[in-house]
């Protein structure tokens, strides 16, 4: 992505007025609708009928319109509520709950848990293995023997006999459709609404050994671009590189990352590298600048040697996508570059920015939910930002020699799209790594040539033709790129980490950001009161912030299968009880996004008590030890921990507490019991492993 503005330069920082490029208001209103629809629960049949009204409005108007010769007001208006209402509409569309050949359709509440199921299903995508699961994407075909439709999780245990399973191949079983677990801890990654923002509902558990494979299989593209992978990788296996180069050449070259190790994604995560591991705008993007160099020639032959040039880039971004599996990063990055790659054509600045949100337009209504994936926006933002920020910072410096343009043309880009960037990494991923532009300098230059040789590598490999020297060469290529981001990402001193950024921090550094910009296009003293306006609301978010997480107390629960474990947070001081030591690591996972969203700090590390007493309520903790007869104490919430051998109804009436809360240390089968009996009591009951942590305010 971010070297592809080498093409897109001009000899001076244009001066682009937004309005004039139609597909931006259209994007901006479809956008709005798909916002509407998410969060709103509108019926189809209403929006239906209000889009129709809207366009039988739009009609009228413009055919009245067209007869006074000019369009007013009114056209607009009803233009941007069209879209908008088409935007709703697509939401709910594409929603596969709302069509009766959905499998959610087929199943009764019991069936999700208690009952299992017989299950027909295609194998969709291999998708990145956890410490404890294979992962796959799965197309579900029948259902208790009806044809149905739908997308559903495979996780298969990693302690079980298991070989890859190929896209494509058909497999039956009896098993639970299980639905996909919240997050039981607060401010803990929600997988389960990543997972809902890719229409998928459910999953199965299961070993390998209950799957039964159908001597049928699913012909697709991503079927073949399987294949074509599967033979890549079988004749890279002749040559001598070894697991690390070979998952490097996936991810570079065929846009699979499931076999990175977990300590070479982190290196690259630390060292503002990540994007050189996933096939998106970046390597399109350098795809895109190797064509137009390559297919130069063909410029010579006139407007029909353009337009050849042109279908010529256009078939190899797409080959490119089915080779790397069509995956949404490369989808999106392919049909951006694609519609790039019509506006650099036409040789037009407001024709890039139009051909931009024209395949932002395209992508939503094939996947309005692409507007919730967070590589979608960055993308976007990214290739935005270089359009528009990398002419202002480059202009003021002119390099004379080829080395040093090139040079500062790489340092430009890369601040441009790091400035574009940094609220949307903020706020998603609460760190920020200040040698950035160090791995980016040294390694974007160069990965060009690593792709290109990359290509090349595959090709002679594929004809048999691959000197094992060559192949070396490439291996060593790889291994130095390692060791240089493996050397930024050690230089823990410059990554910033455990930033709290709030969506109101984010909309007010963008607001900083585009005054800033608007300011050094063109400068007059009103858009200093701009940039003035935006670092005033800036720093009222700031105090706000301060002032509600100062202010902000709580008694935690949370839910840990091993032990208990208790928070009181307090003046962003988290005090923190439990039975048994917790390791650094588990620490983090519990409630490190709560600390960093909470601008809180972790004050002492103490061992679990038998009363708490928060504001007015008085906290009893009975554990194994099975005491609870405690005198003086009156408990209004009873916390049962380590499997005590009670008789609960026996304790509600001696105590008459006002809540129970069993956490995950204990026995499921004692806590069923124990919900049962606060059921009959009708006593409020709050169990972690189903509800997550109990949070008293």
């Amino acid at each position: 992505m971010k070297l592809t503005y080498t093409i897109l330069v001009f000899n001076k920082t244009p001066n682009v007025k937004f309005l004039n490029i139609p597909f931006l208001i259209l994007t901006i209103s479809i956008v709005i609708g798909i916002l509407i629809g998410y969060y709103s629960n509108i019926s189809l049949h209403l929006i239906l009928v209000s889009l129709l009204i809207s366009i039988l409005g739009l009609t009228i108007t413009w055919y009245r319109s067209k007869k006074m010769f000019r369009k007013g007001f009114s056209f607009s208006f009803l233009m941007i509520i069209v879209f908008i209402l088409f935007g709703v509409t697509l939401v709910q569309i594409h929603n596969p709950k709302n069509h009766t050949s959905h499998y959610s359709n087929l199943l009764q509440s019991q069936d999700f848990e208690d009952h299992k199921v017989g299950v027909q299903f295609s194998i969709q995508e291999r998708l990145k293995p956890t410490s404890y699961y294979h992962r796959y994407k799965v197309s579900i075909l029948l259902l208790r023997n009806q044809v149905v439709k739908g997308s559903i999780l495979l996780k298969i245990p990693k302690d079980s006999l298991h070989h890859i399973l190929d896209i494509g191949n058909r497999y039956t079983t009896f098993t639970n459709l299980r639905s996909i677990t919240q997050p039981l801890n607060p401010d803990q990654f929600n997988y389960a609404n990543y997972l809902n923002n890719q229409y998928i509902y459910h999953q199965i558990i299961i070993k390998t050994d209950q799957l039964i494979k159908n001597q049928k299989t699913d012909w697709s593209l991503y079927n073949l671009a399987n294949q074509i992978r599967k033979s890549i990788n079988l004749k890279l296996s002749e040559y001598t590189f070894d697991a690390k180069q070979r998952s490097i050449i996936n991810a570079l070259l065929l846009g699979q990352r499931q076999d990175i190790s977990q300590e070479t994604f982190a290196q690259y995560r630390d060292s503002g590298a990540i994007h050189i591991l996933a096939v998106s705008g970046l390597h399109v993007g350098i795809l895109l600048v190797i064509l137009n160099l390559v297919l130069k020639p063909l410029e010579r032959c006139g407007r029909k040697g353009k337009i050849s040039k042109l279908v010529f880039i256009i078939f190899f971004l797409w080959g490119f996508a089915i080779i790397a599996g069509l995956s949404p990063s490369v989808l999106r990055a392919v049909t951006m570059f694609s519609f790039l790659a019509i506006g650099i054509q036409i040789r037009s600045v407001t024709s890039i920015y139009n051909s931009l949100f024209i395949s932002i337009f395209i992508l939503l209504c094939f996947n309005p939910l692409l507007l919730f994936s967070v590589g979608f926006q960055l993308s976007y933002i990214a290739v935005f930002a270089i359009i528009w920020i990398q002419p202002i910072i480059a202009y003021p410096y002119r390099p004379k020699t080829y080395f040093s343009k090139k040079l500062w043309e790489t340092f430009t880009v890369t601040i441009a799209a790091q400035f574009g960037l940094l609220p949307l990494t903020l706020f998603y991923f609460h760190q920020f790594p200040l040698l950035f532009f160090v791995s980016n300098l040294i390694i974007i230059p160069f990965l060009g040539g690593i792709l290109g040789f990359g290509i090349t590598i595959i090709t002679l490999a594929y004809l048999n033709i691959l000197p094992q020297s060559i192949a070396t060469l490439f291996g060593n290529c790889i291994d130095l790129m390692n060791v240089i981001v493996s050397w930024v990402a050690q230089q823990e001193e410059f990554l910033v980490t455990d930033i709290t950024f709030s969506w109101r921090m984010l909309l007010a550094l963008y607001l900083i950001i585009i005054s800033l910009i608007i300011l050094f296009q063109h400068y007059k003293n009103i858009k200093v009161l701009w940039v003035t306006i935006a670092l005033i609301m800036m720093f009222i978010v700031m105090i706000f912030e301060k002032h509600l997480h100062t202010h902000k107390q709580e008694f935690i629960v949370f839910h840990h299968h091993t032990n208990t474990a208790l928070g009181v947070l307090e003046n962003k001081r988290l005090k923190l009880y439990s039975r048994d030591t917790i390791s650094n690591t588990t620490q983090r996972f519990l409630f490190g996004n709560y600390l960093v969203n909470n601008q809180a700090t972790l004050d002492s590390s103490l061992s679990l008590k038998n009363v708490y007493t928060y504001k007015e309520q008085v906290i009893l903790v009975i554990d194994s030890t099975s005491i609870y007869a405690i005198p003086k104490i009156e408990p209004t919430i009873i916390l049962l921990s380590d499997s005590p051998k009670i008789h609960l109804d026996r304790v509600i009436d001696s105590l008459h507490p006002r809540q129970i809360i069993a956490d995950a240390s204990n026995y499921k089968s004692y806590i069923d019991q124990w919900e049962i009996s606060c059921e009959k009591q009708n006593i409020p009951f709050h169990r972690t492993d189903k509800k997550g942590a109990f949070i008293l305010k």
